[in-house]
């Protein structure tokens, strides 16, 4: 992986992003690794982590961490292996996730309790945790909720997702109060229809109309609006929704 050269605005940070094997997460993971971060990649997937990270590792700047966002204990292991092998926590990105359609009558609580146990309690510990984790150095932070269009408008089969991901929109807003005057941001990022596995199953020519600017996005699209919130470009941003969707939400 070559870096960006004089375009490195992530040198010297040390970013955790979550749900990196692929898709959308993986392609934050490169870009901060060619914008000059060290990356903690994170998932389930052992054999798919450690393949993104040595395809996006440059002198040893990428390491994959097996780990469930949504187990304490998890993040545990995580901190131990980013603060032993970089010493710092500069930027989080809580990008994994969970998503499938069940009508509300037919939803068990087990599947609600579930897609939840990663999609809001997993975004909660790794705020916890890297939120510790940044006070140590002092030098604040920038964290990133990878909520979803989702999160500010409803849609029909998913009111499990939509209370998750509405719910990272706030738990953005009010941890950027409290953490303001430690100079550690927190923002949401609120993607629409992106090219993902998560999204194959959908008819992309049938939701067309939907979609101003004619089309699904792709992984870089939410990767280049991480990069901007995590980088001093977006130094005076905090508590914002940056909505990444081609224009869906403006109807």
């Amino acid at each position: 992986m070559q870096k960006s050269g004089s375009d490195d605005v992530l040198a010297g940070k040390v970013a955790i992003v979550t749900g990196a094997s692929r898709g959308i997460g993986r392609a934050i993971a490169e870009l901060f690794c060619a914008s000059g971060a060290r990356v903690i990649l994170t998932g389930r997937d052992a054999k798919k982590g450690e393949a993104a990270a040595r395809a996006i590792s440059s002198n040893g700047n990428a390491i994959f961490v097996q780990a469930d966002q949504g187990l304490d204990s998890d993040w545990m292991g995580i901190l131990d292996r980013t603060l032993s092998a970089f010493g710092r926590i500069d930027v989080l990105v809580a990008n994994a996730g969970l998503s499938y359609a069940v009508p509300t009558a037919e939803m068990t609580l087990q599947q609600f309790r579930d897609l939840n146990t990663v999609n809001l309690k997993g975004c909660f510990l790794a705020l916890k945790h890297c939120v510790a984790a940044m006070r140590r150095h002092k030098d604040g932070g920038a964290v990133v909720l990878m909520s979803s269009i989702v999160g500010k408008v409803g849609v029909p089969g998913y009111i499990h997702y939509s209370a998750a991901k509405g719910g990272l929109r706030l738990m953005a807003k009010a941890a950027a109060l409290e953490l303001g005057a430690e100079n550690i941001r927190v923002n949401s990022i609120h993607p629409g229809m992106i090219h993902t596995d998560m999204t194959a199953g959908f008819d992309e020519k049938l939701l067309r109309p939907m979609i101003p600017m004619g089309g699904f996005g792709e992984p870089r699209d939410i990767a280049n609006a991480a990069l901007f919130l995590a980088s001093d470009r977006g130094k005076f941003i905090t508590g914002t929704e940056l909505v990444v969707d081609g224009g869906w939400t403006t109807r």
